[in-house]
């Protein structure tokens, strides 16, 4: 039998060592670690840890204290971070004994958000895990602690989706978890059509705190422009997030006479080849203000508030965590009336722009031919932007309704009924009478 190439054995070894040493690459320090991920994933090519570990043993009642393992991307900076800092807060706020463990196991993901370290745990102490990793990631999150983590625990994914159909390869990790939750009942129907545990809506809870002394001039935008803000995440696929849609539509809202008027568009972790279409669709028009520094998450929040209107011509979202942050800063927000993101806007609080149902084709991690996605009306969104800018007193009475509604339907108080409700379900307390008989055995 001829010999495999030098390279492919050399994968093959590393990917061996990476599953072995995953347990315990949390005991090295941060920055040593990524260091010499860098050099390890580059030289070899291995870039994930493919291989599955056992199924964890079947859920123990009892065998652990009562609380929650919250599993999650703690100090990174990216829609799925954000979720489950949301979600931690609710914990809290529900006053169920807890530990938040961060998953660091993506080299080229920055991890620089230390608001929550000192919160942090290295190991699970509860009967409850919730793992906020969508399933393409599990593998890898998981084998980053040890079985024991998983072993006898009431294991419950968090898994975001945009479209209406999970991805087929995802059933696969079903055997892993007892229960998925959903941020949004979009993202639960989706689920519920292909999976066989129970599926429960917990939404997150908004919160949007932010330095109130910066200004516009902090972030070197006009004092006196009117700004439409829109924000994306290259990491996230801008064929979904769709910026283009957003330029086009400003374009079309504004003419080159149009000199008070700017679109501000924030790219987090962002690509060149992203930032070079977004270049050319704008046509060198100097209306263009990209930013693309990090920005911390109070800062950013600033940079929101301080915007006219929020603009999102998505195509899909499995929740649309900016849109709902900019109307809980009260920012009017003009947004594709399609997926999850109209369970927190309607006519009376946003501008929804109407859309067209279309296959998504190969533009999108699993879009086969069934899939479908939305394409936004850019001059009914056109339309709405220079009412917007014509109207400050409509616009103001918007974002107020809009605020209004965040803080009333998606307060963290409201979602950490949800979960303590849910978490009562699935562990509760234990019968006072039940209590004071094992104390006297």
């Amino acid at each position: 039998m001829a010999r495999q190439p030098l390279k492919r054995r050399m994968r093959y070894l590393a990917e061996r060592c990476a599953v072995a040493l995953a347990p315990v690459t949390h005991l090295v320090p941060e920055r040593a670690r990524h260091a010499v991920r860098d050099v390890f994933f580059r030289a070899t090519g291995v870039s994930r840890l493919r291989e599955p570990r056992r199924l964890p043993l079947p859920w123990q009642p009892g065998q652990d204290p009562r609380g929650i393992n919250l599993f999650g991307f703690f100090r990174a900076e990216n829609g799925l971070a954000q979720g489950v800092k949301l979600y931690a807060r609710a914990v809290e706020e529900a006053g169920i004994p807890h530990c938040f463990l961060n998953t660091d196991f993506l080299y080229w993901l920055p991890q620089k958000d230390e608001d929550w370290t000192d919160r942090l745990s290295a190991t699970a102490a509860y009967g409850i895990n919730v793992v906020h990793i969508n399933p393409d990631q599990w593998v890898e999150a998981c084998n980053g602690f040890p079985p024991s983590a998983f072993d006898g625990r009431y294991t419950i994914g968090v898994w975001l989706w945009e479209l209406e159909t999970i991805p087929a390869q995802w059933t696969a990790l079903l055997p892993y978890v007892n229960e998925l939750w959903a941020p949004s009942e979009f993202i639960a129907q989706a689920l519920r059509k292909c999976v066989n545990v129970p599926v429960t809506h917990i939404p997150y809870g908004i919160e949007t705190p932010c330095r109130e002394e910066l200004t516009r001039a902090d972030f070197g935008l006009p004092e006196d422009a009117f700004l439409a803000l829109a924000m994306f995440d290259s990491n996230s696929y801008a064929s979904r997030k769709n910026p283009f849609g957003a330029i086009d539509a400003f374009l079309r809202a504004f003419g080159a006479e149009a000199q008070d008027v700017r679109l501000v568009l924030k790219v987090n972790n962002p690509r060149r080849e992203d930032l070079r279409q977004i270049r050319q669709r704008f046509g060198g028009d100097k209306r263009l203000i990209l930013v693309t520094d990090r920005l911390p998450r109070l800062s950013l929040n600033r940079l929101i508030s301080l915007c006219d209107v929020f603009i999102s011509l998505h195509r899909a979202e499995g929740f649309g965590l900016v849109m709902a942050e900019a109307m809980s800063l009260g920012v009017p927000v003009v947004a594709t009336a399609w997926s999850a993101s109209t369970e927190f806007m309607t006519p009376d609080t946003a501008c929804m722009v109407d859309a067209k149902l279309i296959p998504v084709g190969d533009a999108y991690q699993f879009g086969d031919g069934v899939q479908r996605w939305a394409d936004p009306d850019l001059d009914q969104a056109a339309g709405y932007l220079r009412r917007l800018r014509d109207d400050p007193a409509w616009r103001s009475d918007l974002g107020r309704r809009g605020q209004a509604f965040i803080r009333a339907n998606f307060s963290t108080a409201r979602t950490a009924e949800r979960i303590r409700a849910r978490f009562e379900a699935i562990l509760p307390a234990e019968a006072p009478e039940e209590k004071a008989k094992k104390e006297k055995e």
